[in-house]
């Protein structure tokens, strides 16, 4: 009886822990104590129960956990956030608010009301006051020189 609540406790909660993820490991882990769930229906021993689960968590994980993270996870539309895209906010203008420099001095700029850090390419920095146009980003960072 001790070994039911065990594994129906285990499976519950790698379905409440596989809610608030996206590791796709509580669910194989969750499947493997349903499994050890109903060998203890069944009065097998407890420690034939845990091996079982040890090992069938292991190969799921394994074998079916990429499957699964390659079906779900995979879209078209992903991007290689550490390289510059181009975004909505290509060409659009605004001014420095914080001077502007090279990647390791980073300032923020304004566009449409809202602020955003920056860096620029351009050979100097830019002072604050300065108008701008966004010609790249890379994630929220804005690449900018000026108009």
């Amino acid at each position: 009886m001790v070994a039911i609540l065990f594994w129906a406790v285990i499976v519950g909660f790698c379905f409440v822990a596989e809610m608030h993820t996206n590791a796709f490991i509580a669910a194989f882990i969750g499947f493997a104590a349903a499994i050890s769930f109903v060998l203890a229906l069944g009065g097998l021993p407890f420690l034939f129960q845990a091996f079982t689960w040890l090992g069938v968590s292991a190969v799921t994980l394994l074998f079916l956990r990429p499957f699964a993270v390659r079906r779900f996870r995979h879209h078209a539309y992903e991007m290689n956030m550490s390289l510059p895209t181009h975004t909505a906010m290509t060409d659009m203008r605004g001014f420095v608010e914080l001077p502007v420099g090279d990647a390791s001095h980073p300032g923020r700029v304004k566009i449409q009301g809202e602020s955003w850090m920056a860096v620029t390419d351009w050979p100097a920095e830019l002072p604050g006051g300065t108008a701008i146009v966004v010609r790249k980003a890379y994630g929220t960072t804005l690449w900018v020189d000026p108009v």
